[in-house]
């Protein structure tokens, strides 16, 4: 019975971190980062209406601030309703393939995710539906250092490992439904209202510090709360049924 309830518990796991558009998102820029130290890796995804979702950035292994989005519509190459098959779930270096040329980057309504002058090279994949692009993950290294054949594979070999979680994560949280709280979610907001501290609630509900983080930063997240007392309120409001 043990061993069924610890496999239990881990087929919950996954389900919920696949529903964790974010955590999904940052993960895979980590991984890309880790493929390629030197670079700034980028993931994100769009929900299946078409609107931009979860996104991250890192750099020199540190995860970087949130940054604006340009005004207006981002004037992709391709077209992201009707990839191409041979651009689809797969690691392209768009500027070597010639898919477009460096000068793509001297639009300012192009993302550089760079703070150099120096227009970047850059290699990425496009997870896709069908033919439409659901999700996004890539690295830009400057244009005088491209790609080195290690470099390549690894990143190639990540992007491959991450287009079924990336696409999974896309069409579980289709981004259209109603928040709806768990046993354990709505245990730890009304633990929360309490006064509990992440330890104190941990050792109320028997689980790691690290679980109570991870849950409260889904709930931030999904209430748009930016601090303990607003998650409470929205709690309380019940807008999350």
């Amino acid at each position: 019975m043990r061993e069924i309830g610890e496999r239990v518990a881990e087929a919950t796991a996954a389900a919920e971190l696949l529903s964790d558009t974010w955590r999904i998102v940052r993960l895979a820029a980590e991984a890309l980062a880790t493929a390629c130290p030197r670079g700034t890796s980028v993931a994100f995804t769009r929900r299946l209406d078409g609107t931009y979702d979860a996104i991250a950035a890192v750099a020199d292994s540190t995860l970087l601030p949130p940054r604006p989005r340009p005004a207006g519509p981002v004037p992709w190459i391709v077209d992201i309703e009707n990839v191409p098959r041979w651009q689809r779930n797969g690691w392209i270096e768009p500027i070597h393939a010639r898919v477009h040329g460096p000068d793509y980057f001297a639009n300012p309504a192009v993302p550089r995710w760079t703070d150099s002058r120096e227009l970047p090279d850059y290699g990425r994949m496009m997870v896709c539906h069908g033919g439409r692009m659901i999700a996004w993950i890539g690295t830009y290294v400057p244009a005088s250092q491209p790609f080195r054949t290690r470099e390549r594979a690894a990143l190639a070999q990540t992007c491959s490992q991450l287009a079924v979680p990336l696409h999974s994560a896309v069409l579980l949280n289709k981004g259209v439904r109603p928040i709806e709280l768990s046993a354990r979610q709505g245990g730890i907001v009304s633990l929360v209202a309490l006064g509990y501290t992440n330890k104190q609630i941990a050792r109320e509900l028997d689980v790691s510090p690290a679980t109570v983080k991870t849950i409260l930063e889904r709930l931030y997240r999904a209430s748009g709360a930016g601090n303990r007392a607003a998650l409470v309120d929205w709690w309380h409001s019940g807008k999350h049924d």
